[in-house]
């Protein structure tokens, strides 16, 4: 999993977040890739190292370090905004490409912190080895170097035409897999307001909302698998 995320501190994992007692609500997630859009919203120079946590399959726990993207929420506001001329560089047609960056934009308000983290831990820990970890930064340069890795990351595969942002949006019966994949990479998947999770999680929801709820700790399952 990856997640978006609107905090009080500039930390950049959830983990790290919940260990200094921070606020923050998540804003997106997505199960086995980045999203193009989230990465819009972040440059090269805006990685802070944070440390990770995990169980491997003999219950040991671990620690690490990865550097991961956060920014002002106002920086981010004008970086994604400022993204429409690299979109056309980006993609051979850019145009349905587009509506999912506009989209993007007109979702992302009403947001209660400060910072904006792209918390994409998991995602490495369980899809990338650890020597590659650092070519996370070479995706945000926003230069023809960069469209690899973004790609990569987000599994977006050339010469694929997505969906248009309306019709992926309101047709639940879409069925090109190849399309869905393309549309899915590039769909900022934000949560509806009043449907965020918010840290510190309010004491009065049921437990078991509790447990579904606490991002970056139900993958540690993955490494006792």
């Amino acid at each position: 999993m990856s997640y978006l995320i609107n905090a009080n501190k500039p930390i950049s994992s959830a983990n790290e977040l919940q260990n200094e007692n921070a606020q923050y609500t998540e804003l997106a997630e997505s199960e086995y890739q980045i999203p193009i859009v989230w990465m819009m919203f972040f440059n090269t120079d805006d990685f802070i190292e944070t440390k990770i946590e995990y169980v491997d399959g003999q219950g040991n726990e671990h620690f690490d370090t990865i550097s991961l993207p956060c920014t002002t929420v106002e920086n981010a506001i004008e970086n994604i905004k400022n993204s429409q001329v690299f979109f056309e560089k980006l993609f051979k047609e850019p145009q349905i490409a587009l509506g999912y960056l506009d989209k993007t934009i007109e979702l992302f308000k009403e947001l209660d912190h400060k910072y904006l983290i792209l918390d994409a831990s998991e995602y490495f820990l369980m899809n990338i080895e650890k020597s590659e970890w650092s070519l996370f930064q070479k995706a945000f340069s926003r230069d023809e170097n960069a469209k690899t890795y973004i790609f990569n990351y987000s599994g977006y595969v050339e010469g694929i035409q997505p969906y248009p942002i309306e019709e992926f949006y309101s047709d639940p019966y879409l069925n090109d897999p190849d399309r869905v994949n393309n549309s899915t990479s590039l769909n900022a998947s934000f949560v509806d307001i009043s449907s965020r999770i918010k840290y510190p999680f309010n004491q009065t929801e049921p437990e078991t909302a509790n447990t579904t709820k606490k991002v970056n700790k139900k993958w540690w399952e993955f490494w006792k698998s």
